[in-house]
């Protein structure tokens, strides 16, 4: 009676412990960035989720900069800083889909953001730095 208990017990606590792993642990990501003067990209993804961003600080319409962020799943975002903004913003795209805008001062720095299906979001590890 003993030894089925302590075998109970012992399943229970493995479980337990294989759960509380499981949510630890991040889904698996990977990401890039790259830069080309004034036009940087960065991409990101985790399980079948992907995300990319571009910003463009010389863009052909007049703007001093231009964002963009894309989603193939559940909302995506780019923190992003402007010159002479110490303040981290926020861009999001909708589900399954692209959002971009004109801004009124350069981007000098960004990343792309989302859902990793683990409670948290993946972004990219390093952050893009376009020419202003």
């Amino acid at each position: 009676m003993k030894l089925k208990r302590f075998i109970q017990a012992g399943l229970v606590a493995a479980t337990v412990a294989g759960a509380g792993l499981g949510l630890a642990l991040p889904a698996s990501a990977s990401g890039s960035v790259s830069c080309n003067g004034y036009d940087c990209k960065a991409s990101a993804g985790a399980l079948s989720n992907y995300y990319e961003a571009e910003v463009n600080n010389n863009p052909s319409s007049g703007a001093a900069s231009w964002i963009w962020v894309w989603t193939n799943s559940a909302a995506a975002h780019v923190d992003y800083y402007l010159e002479g903004d110490s303040t981290m913003h926020k861009y999001y795209s909708p589900t399954n889909g692209a959002n971009s805008m004109n801004l009124s001062k350069d981007v000098t720095s960004f990343r792309v953001c989302g859902p990793n299906g683990a409670f948290g979001d993946t972004c990219t590890s390093t952050w893009a730095y376009p020419a202003h």
